[in-house]
């Protein structure tokens, strides 16, 4: 038994003495205007539980996309040799309990609580669950307990005091699944009569500073029961935050929430209205004069309009309302955006000559502070008081990739509180992450690939619960700073979408398809969310796969950013198409390496030709394709051969270099010319891999907060070969167990890491930098993982195959170059001079004639030259 020394003594119709009601403060009465949004001071992992409705807490029985029982693709299923049925008709969710917890009270020593509950429905339609209860919750650790908590720490759960409608009442333990605390905490009291207001109560007493009386009360009317429990441990089991609680087939509401505190005194706790607003810098883009961008703004409640200002100051001379709206927005609150705006920005000032600063305002009032608590000494950005910033668009343009972020298991070195720590939800892993980060002066973040992990936690069963996951992970105070503070490029991962390694035709049809193990209506919800929060979708996503790849050129034309979508328009990763279909004798007819799987998608990928042909910006960072080279092992050993990287392999298959003949297309364009980058994130590692043909550098990052890393290949070594036969030259490694390409072993923090890239294209050398940075680095640490990338633009892609001749044209200008049969081949900008800093191409015969044409916007220049042996000129570095 858990408490050898507990007492229990259980009393029915004379309840055991409680505080008198002049003792009891009135917590929340929930008189206000009936919302979705459970009120300022609760807080919840389970929003979607909840609304406020006729001058109650009203408990929600139904949501959009709350019937999802498995968040893993069936692939997952085959491929470890388990079968998943299909799910038809109506599913009974598994759904977590439904608490809500108060925050401004931090309770300890001896206190009372009590709350009005009215049961409306016993048996209410919407639901599937056998069984249901309502309660209160007390002794929390975290704001954010309700399916997950610590188990192997007694105590870390809380304790509640409820009432199943098969009239059960007593204490019972969260930490084991909702069971009595022990045998005899819990036993039938009596049914509650429906529409007649009914009261739980807890109440914790003695003298002693160590252990305490715990005595759980119900009462209707002349009827009441207790239930007695002593000498409980006061630190582990009484001590904390109190809520509410409920789950399951029961309508119930709360009319009001009491507390009798004795030495125990309310704490205010600040909260942002704003939880966060940030620029899409790929939606940046000049029209009629002025660049105009899109703002995605996130907010705690419900309002009317939104307008974002903007000016060149951080502390405006007249100050913010004198400032004029640069955009204003609806703010909208529906089946698939809970308190969301779309503002479309009219920028008073091209971007690239400076430095810009935003407010935003909700119905008339600035929120754009962040007064949460914060914890300086733990490197918590949150601490700043600050507004919005747009960091100056101009060379040389210094890029942040972060990949891989988690809020859930896989640890953290921080100390436990009871606001992030306690549930394992966390803002940041580590002590003083990114404590530095503001030192590197980033323009850019580019978030890839598991940015809000949407499933990591529970899958989410509202659209309330995804926008809490959302906000937990990029409204918590560190990572709120960053996006406020910094363009924003964001490329979701599939754990973003709701379901692990869904990609490919599979999104489409479990969006369209009801009996493939998955809710339709939750992957269409949470595709919405996604497209929403990445591009500023206005409107919701059915079946169809978005072509969302796009490109983002900055102001002075000299770089640009691509971001492609490689999960959703490759070719489907299931190989054995035959034999799961009963062709069991053709097994395996399909390859991996099969010259007909693509990974872009045909559309996708002759856009990308046309853009790598014609684009002049002279750097290139491409995002969105994950491991073109397969160098990190799978799960499954591929058949007559001891290769871990199988074709039923799913962590295999999850790499873009599984299908071999698209990345073999995909690089065959890139390595066509000089500059272009590849990144990625989500394969928990970083590296720095280099094609050594193509002269391709693709980089990866992450993870955050998790641990773990892909293993790697058994004939590793820094220069190798790929599982295709590519050969391959490791740069730099930063992993879970080595932090270099020559395998020595690592030492140190977490490898919990994100890419510090710079890419100027000034003068007649265009550079990059590509270095690995843990979350704690300064930048002036040493980078990581034994090697970095700083180098000429034209040591990048293939080799040159002929030289080009002194060039002079227009200054500053677009220049292109084609075959005199019109056939683009390359595409750069002019220096001030007019010269060129491309001096050789790349699959080019010397001797051929191109076409050379130059425009400013205002006058074009064309002429005609001929390529030259590499010998005439000089061989390029």
């Amino acid at each position: 038994m858990r408490f050898l020394q507990s007492l229990i003594t259980l009393a029915w119709f004379s309840a055991a003495p409680y505080a008198s009601a002049a003792d009891f403060i009135l917590v929340d009465d929930f008189e206000r205007a009936d919302s979705l949004y459970h009120g300022h001071q609760w807080e919840s992992l389970n929003p979607g539980y909840w609304k406020v409705q006729d001058g109650a807490l009203r408990r929600r029985l139904t949501n959009v996309g709350n019937r999802n029982p498995i968040t893993r693709f069936p692939w997952h299923w085959s491929s470890g040799g388990q079968k998943v049925a299909p799910r038809t008709g109506d599913r009974t969710p598994n759904l977590p309990l439904g608490m809500v917890w108060r925050q401004d009270w931090d309770l300890s020593g001896n206190f009372t609580v009590r709350a009005t509950f009215t049961v409306h429905d016993l048996q209410p339609k919407g639901r599937g669950e056998p069984s249901g209860f309502m309660g209160i919750c007390f002794g929390g650790e975290s704001w954010y307990e309700s399916l997950d908590f610590d188990k192997a720490r007694p105590g870390a759960a809380s304790w509640m005091a409820l009432w199943h409608k098969d009239g059960r009442f007593g204490l019972f333990d969260h930490l084991r699944g909702s069971d009595p605390v022990n045998q005899k905490s819990s036993r039938p009291a009596f049914a509650l009569e429906v529409d007649v207001p009914a009261q739980v109560e807890i109440q914790v007493s003695g003298a002693s500073t160590q252990t305490a009386t715990i005595t759980a009360t119900l009462r209707q009317g002349e009827r009441a029961a207790s239930v007695t429990v002593n000498l409980v441990d006061r630190t582990k089991y009484t001590d904390g935050f109190f809520g509410l609680v409920g789950y399951g087939a029961l309508d119930f509401e709360v009319g009001s929430v009491e507390i009798a505190p004795e030495e125990n005194k309310v704490a205010p706790f600040a909260l942002n209205e704003l939880h966060v607003c940030y620029p899409l810098g790929d939606t940046l883009k000049l029209v009629d004069g002025r660049w105009v961008c899109k703002f995605i703004a996130l907010f705690r409640s419900d309002g009317q309009h939104i307008d974002i200002r903007v000016a060149d100051s951080p502390q405006p001379r007249r100050g913010w309302q004198s400032v004029p709206v640069a955009g204003s927005a609806d703010l909208v609150d529906n089946d698939w955006r809970r308190y969301t705006a779309v503002v479309e920005v009219a920028l008073p000032v091209s971007p690239a000559e400076k430095t810009l600063y935003y407010t935003v305002w909700k119905d008339d009032v600035d929120v754009t502070a962040d007064p949460r608590p914060a914890e300086p000494s733990r490197g918590y950005l949150g601490r700043k008081m600050y507004v919005g910033r747009l960091p100056r668009l101009t060379a040389p343009y210094r890029v942040c990739t972060l990949g891989g972020h988690a809020l859930f298991h896989g640890g953290t070195t921080l100390p436990r509180t009871g606001t992030y720590q306690a549930n394992w939800i966390h803002g940041q892993p580590t002590e003083n992450a990114y404590r530095h980060f503001e030192e590197y002066n980033f323009q850019i973040i580019n978030w890839d690939d598991d940015v809000w992990y949407l499933e990591l936690l529970f899958p989410p069963p509202s659209t309330d619960d995804a926008y809490k996951i959302v906000n937990l992970t990029i409204g918590n105070p560190t990572t709120r700073w960053k996006m406020m503070r910094h363009w924003n490029v964001i490329n979701p991962g599939d754990h973003d979408y709701g379901m692990d390694d869904i990609k490919g035709p599979e999104q489409i049809l479990v969006r369209r398809m009801d009996d493939l193990g998955q809710d339709s209506e939750y992957m269409r919800r949470n595709y919405s969310i996604n497209q929403h929060l990445v591009e500023g979708r206005e409107t919701p996503v059915r079946d169809e796969n978005l072509k969302d790849w796009r490109l983002w050129k900055m102001p002075n034309g000299d770089f640009t950013l691509i971001v492609l979508e490689a999960r959703f328009w490759r070719t489907s990763q299931d190989t054995n198409l035959w034999v799961n279909n009963g062709w069991g004798h053709k097994r395996a007819l399909y390859d991996r390496r099969d010259p007909t799987r693509t990974l872009l998608g045909e559309e996708q990928f002759a856009w990308l030709t046309e853009v790598v042909r014609s684009e002049t910006a002279p750097l290139i960072l491409l995002t969105g394709v994950n491991c073109m080279h397969p160098v990190f092992t799978g799960f499954l050993t591929e058949p007559g051969t001891n290769e871990r990287f199988a074709n039923e392999d799913r962590v295999a298959a999850d790499y873009s270099g599984w299908v071999t003949a698209g990345v073999d297309r995909l690089l065959e364009v890139l390595g066509g010319r000089p500059g272009i980058i590849s990144v990625y994130g989500d394969i928990h590692l970083a590296s720095i891999v280099e094609n050594a043909h193509h002269r391709i550098i693709e980089s990866s990052c992450g993870p955050i907060g998790r641990g773990g890393s892909r293993g790697l290949k058994h004939d590793w070594a820094p220069r190798m070969k790929d599982y295709d036969g590519r050969d391959v030259h490791i740069r730099a490694l930063y992993h879970r167990e080595y932090d270099t390409p020559e395998l020595r072993k690592r030492q140190g923090p977490p490898h919990w890491n994100f890419l510090e890239k710079e890419f100027d294209p000034r003068g007649k050398e265009p550079r990059i930098t590509l270095k690995i940075r843990n979350i704690i680095d300064a930048p002036s640490t040493p980078p990581r993982g034994g090697g970095v990338i700083d180098r000429p633009a034209v040591t990048t892609g293939r080799q040159p195959a002929c030289s080009l001749p002194e060039i002079v044209t227009l200054p500053n200008a677009d220049v292109y170059l084609r075959t005199l049969e019109g056939r683009p081949v390359i595409a750069t900008r002019s220096l001030q001079d007019g010269s060129l800093w491309l001096n050789a191409l790349a699959d080019v015969e010397p001797g051929t004639r191109l076409l050379i044409t130059a425009t400013d916007g205002r006058q074009t220049s064309a002429q005609i030259v001929v390529t030259a042996p590499l010998s005439i000129r000089g061989k390029p570095r």
